[in-house]
């Protein structure tokens, strides 16, 4: 019977995110977020086994979940902190320049691009005050 296992991977997941986002963590708290990250891993061969995702997971925010309690422990709670806060930053810093470039020696012109944007924004800001 699949909807059980569904259910349980889903509500492993979701206990890890809601723990997660707290504002205080402490060893508890650490422990729980643990025990949520191992449920889900065990559980979320359902979606394997049951032909939703038939060659299985390899996504790198489902791999960064395994280093949160031991960031958690050297920096302390992430505040709701989300992965796609740095994923916006690289498009806009690495993306766009990349397709700008003419992709021979690239990272020299994508820098450049990156120094005229930031120069243009602080432009923007003087103009507007």
């Amino acid at each position: 019977m699949l909807m059980p296992q569904l259910i349980q991977c889903v509500a492993a997941f979701l206990d890890f995110c809601y723990l997660v986002r707290r504002h205080e963590i402490g060893e508890d708290t650490l422990t729980q977020i643990e025990e949520a990250l191992a449920r889900f891993h065990a559980t979320r061969e359902i979606f394997r086994d049951s032909g939703v995702r038939p060659t299985g997971f390899s996504l790198p925010r489902q791999h960064t979940l395994i280093h949160y309690p031991r960031l958690i422990q050297e920096y302390g709670a992430p505040n709701g902190l989300c992965s796609s806060i740095t994923e916006s930053c690289h498009i806009t810093a690495v993306k766009q320049p990349w397709r700008r470039s003419n992709h021979f020696n690239a990272l020299g012109q994508m820098l450049l691009t990156n120094q005229r944007l930031d120069k243009l924004g602080l432009a923007r800001v003087d103009f507007v005050a």
